[in-house]
């Protein structure tokens, strides 16, 4: 896990961003096609038995997620998945997976977004878009300014998608995105997880410091 491997993890995301733009807008989404795609992560990663996917539900938290630049939960008390309405299509897959990973039991919020980047990696056009668009961003996050003028620039399509996503990061409310943070942050730490809210960025260590077989399937030790 180094800055080379970062390196070439985020000029990989940068050219299958480009060259899947157009497969990845041609149709709508449908969160049934990201079923089968977590059922393999799960086998993938040598999980049985299977989790069961859950279904988004609408919620009256709904508002609150948009204020609070909150993506989605896991309801601990009903096992139910809430979204945040504003997703984009592209943003959608990887979330609704990384929510399905916590309903198969991956609770470590790394954990849970890495199983979300291996299913959506496994799945159609929009998902696998999606899955790059993640460690895209995860990857450029580590790497010093010298380093990030060495990836292959985006082409206008998704540099498009990540400026929507940006904005729509920004019609958030700093204080309640503020609060928000304090309190989950706690809630993590109660929880063991000594990292708190910043565990969400241990995945990069997860995706460069696996490796992986044909079709990005994860190698097990």
């Amino acid at each position: 896990v180094n800055e080379t491997q970062a390196l070439a993890l985020a000029a990989t995301s940068a050219r299958e961003l480009n060259a899947g733009f157009a497969a990845a807008h041609a149709s709508a989404w449908q969160d049934a096609a990201l079923a089968a795609p977590f059922a393999g992560a799960q086998r993938a990663l040598a999980a049985a038995p299977l989790a069961i996917p859950g279904v988004p539900k609408r919620s009256m938290l709904g508002w609150y997620f948009r204020r609070a630049a909150i993506d989605g939960m896991t309801d601990p008390f009903f096992l139910e998945v809430i979204l945040n309405p504003d997703l984009l299509d592209v943003e959608r897959p990887f979330v609704l997976a990384h929510e399905w990973a916590h309903l198969a039991g991956y609770a470590a919020e790394s954990e849970a977004s890495f199983v979300a980047w291996v299913t959506c990696l496994k799945g159609d056009a929009r998902a696998r878009y999606s899955a790059w668009l993640t460690s895209y961003g995860q990857a450029m996050r580590t790497l010093p300014p010298e380093s990030r003028r060495l990836v292959p620039p985006l082409a206008p399509g998704p540099a498009a998608d990540l400026r929507a996503i940006g904005a729509r990061y920004r019609r958030s409310s700093p204080i309640v995105r503020g609060a928000a943070r304090e309190v989950y942050d706690g809630y993590l730490r109660a929880n063991r997880v000594r990292e708190g809210i910043e565990s969400y960025d241990g995945v990069v260590r997860l995706m460069l410091g696996t490796r992986f077989g044909p079709g990005w399937t994860p190698r097990l030790r």
